[in-house]
């Protein structure tokens, strides 16, 4: 090496010799900064730095005691260290923030017409504000939201789904927010053990893992956000056994989140349609039950075609040739009396099968010189609507990307409710109240749907359950959910499934007559109206009990 070269690299041994020693300097002043955080009696950490959107939340851990420093120089230097880049990266994300620009894969929001990250105002506002910070005062027990109960292998709510079951287990989406949950919970965990944050012994122990979960509780805030508190067995050096029922519950750490909401933002604006509006195919399957028939065109007739309602077709479905001649006469009358002449007459010569009876109704369409697509509701005869039911029927159903299906009110039997509550239920207009009728949320059958979808998608054929009474609507309903269609699932509070007899004879399959009782049950009233009719006798001596002609 010669003389140059040696003077330049003595120069640039010089310029850094101050960079080092200033490093080092910043290096101890952080370390100190860091370590005054401590207190005797609680940690915290994350300070007031607020997180970007999706980073961690601002959290306090309360420990009983100090944690005892460490025994090995080399262990609190890398302590230290791992310290040193969690500020800086806070004091790099506080920067951004300070100069208005959100750091990658941050959502921005409107504050007030300014733009500024969620995270600045929004969230830090929600966490402030949650209940798991402070009680917050109701005015009502029926305003509290319960939590619920849950493990990794149970979830425990209040709230029925569909199976109507007081314990099940998490799938779909529940499932993967509650991992989630414990998962984020045990990287909290982790790394404040890491830090020195929890009370330990001398001696090392082992990482928290998903094995040390013990329960946790989740309650779904419309305002707040997702809270979660989460319990996990304390890891330390296993002491004296003890069958104290204290000392294990005080050996348990908890974990508290919040997943706050983040502001509205707008995501889809559809402009109104200015093309002429679809067609509705109401195509409605039909065994015998002339009487049925005649109420629902006339409740058509009433709630539909006056209220002014076009671009209407009606397709039926009949099976058998008993009766054949009375339907079509019926039809005539109604065309003479309302007008209305868009409807198909088709006829099946074989044993009612509602599957069977729809798809037909559906390929019939192609011969239709109308249009090559339409929309389609599959429709009952027991089933009343009106127009309003129907353009909710067109909003929410569009052609290879979405499908409607409902959930309907189905009214108790009227002989029933008649007894014991004071509301008169109409045919014509059920009432929506908690003693008239419950929301059919196990019932698949009404579909909005195009039907090119319905046919793209197979329609009824490849099911195991295509005749007779039930299975149908939740093997169509499947196959809608299982493909790349959204469906819309809601309450409706314009459409009716009426009350009517319904027999379950016994040439139905196990599965359906099983399905046709339990539907048959809970059609026939609510708890209360159906205990009053089993125990009202033991109160007065006097039977309540129905005729064979009101079941």
């Amino acid at each position: 090496m010669n003389r140059s070269a040696r003077r330049v690299l003595l120069r640039l041994f010089l310029l850094a010799l101050p960079l080092v020693v200033l490093t080092f300097v910043a290096v101890s002043l952080l370390s100190s900064n860091v370590d005054s955080l401590h207190s005797h009696n609680a940690l915290t950490f994350a300070s007031k730095v607020i997180q970007p959107c999706g980073s961690q939340l601002p959290l306090e851990i309360v420990a009983p005691t100090e944690p005892s420093p460490s025994s090995l120089p080399h262990e609190e230097l890398k302590r230290q260290l791992k310290q040193l880049k969690q500020v800086i990266s806070q004091l790099e994300d506080r920067l951004r923030l300070q100069g208005g620009i959100a750091p990658v894969g941050v959502a921005v929001a409107s504050n007030n017409g300014n733009d500024v990250p969620c995270s600045i105002s929004y969230i830090q506002k929600q966490i402030e504000q949650s209940e798991i910070e402070k009680g917050k005062k109701w005015h009502n027990e029926y305003e509290i939201i319960p939590h619920s109960l849950f493990t990794l292998q149970a979830y425990y709510s209040t709230e029925a789904g569909m199976g109507r079951r007081v314990v099940e287990r998490p799938i779909g989406s529940r499932r993967q927010d509650l991992q989630e949950a414990v998962s984020s919970a045990l990287s909290v965990l982790n790394n404040n053990r890491d830090r020195g944050a929890l009370p330990q012994p001398a001696a090392k122990t082992k990482r928290y893992v998903a094995s040390d979960f013990v329960e946790g509780l989740y309650r779904l805030d419309p305002i707040e956000g997702t809270q979660y508190e989460l319990w996990f067995n304390h890891q330390q050096q296993p002491a004296a056994a003890s069958t104290d029922n204290h000392s294990k519950r005080a050996n348990l750490v908890k974990v508290s989140l919040l997943r706050p909401h983040a502001p509205l933002v707008a995501v889809r604006l559809e402009q109104p349609l200015q093309f002429e509006i679809p067609i509705v195919n109401i195509i409605v399957p039909l065994s015998g039950r002339l009487s049925a028939f005649e109420s629902f065109l006339n409740r058509f007739k009433k709630n539909v075609l006056t209220a002014g309602q076009s671009r209407i077709h009606l397709t039926v479905v009949f099976f058998g040739d008993k009766h054949w001649n009375e339907i079509q006469r019926e039809m005539l009358i109604f065309e003479k009396a309302s007008g209305f002449s868009n409807f198909h007459l088709l006829n099946i010569n074989s044993t009612f099968s509602r599957a069977r009876g729809l798809q037909v109704g559906v390929e019939h369409w192609e011969n239709s010189p109308i249009e090559d697509d339409v929309l389609i509701f599959l429709c009952d005869v027991d089933v009343a609507f009106d127009s309003a039911f129907l353009e909710r029927c067109r909003r929410n159903a569009q052609p290879k990307r979405q499908a409607y299906f409902p959930i309907v009110f189905s009214q108790y039997n009227p002989n029933v409710t008649r007894r014991y509550t004071r509301h008169r239920d109409d045919s014509q207009v059920p009432t929506l109240h908690k003693d008239t009728g419950f929301w059919r949320d196990f019932g698949f059958g009404m579909v909005c749907t195009y039907r090119s979808d319905f046919l793209s998608l197979g329609g009824f054929h490849g099911g195991d359950e295509t005749t007779g009474w039930g299975g149908e609507d939740l093997f169509l309903y499947r196959k809608y959910i299982r493909s790349t269609m959204r469906v819309i699932r809601a309450p409706d509070k314009n459409i009716f499934h009426l009350w009517h007899p319904k027999k379950c004879p016994n040439s139905l399959g196990p599965v359906q007559r099983r399905d046709c009782l339990q539907s048959r049950g809970r059609n026939e009233a609510s708890y209360d109206q159906l205990a009053l009719l089993l125990f009202s006798a033991d109160a007065d001596g006097q039977s309540h009990h129905l005729s064979e002609s009101e079941i």
